[in-house]
């Protein structure tokens, strides 16, 4: 046997070296935001979290534009207001 043969034995495919990179990588990031990938339980709660706050970013544009309307319906009624105290002289 070659000394290159040995050395061929016992090297990893780049795929494999990759591959192993990839998930040492997640592992860490997920593990810097308190998710161990490994313990199921904690995955579904990140996933709960995740959802939560979907639903409370959807709930606040909706409470944006719910306030814009009603600043809108008040500048509207100002103005009505305005244009009829002028028409009838201020009384």
């Amino acid at each position: 046997m070659t000394e290159k043969s040995k050395y061929d034995e016992h090297c990893l495919s780049p795929e494999t070296v990759s591959a192993e990179a990839a998930d040492r990588a997640v592992k860490k990031v997920f593990a810097i935001l308190g998710v161990d990938v490994d313990r199921p339980e904690s995955v579904e709660e990140f996933r709960a979290d995740l959802r939560f706050g979907r639903k409370l970013r959807k709930i606040a544009d909706h409470g944006t534009l719910a306030f814009i309307g009603v600043v809108a319906a008040a500048l509207a009624a100002a103005v009505w207001a305005g244009i009829v105290s002028n028409i009838s002289g201020g009384k």
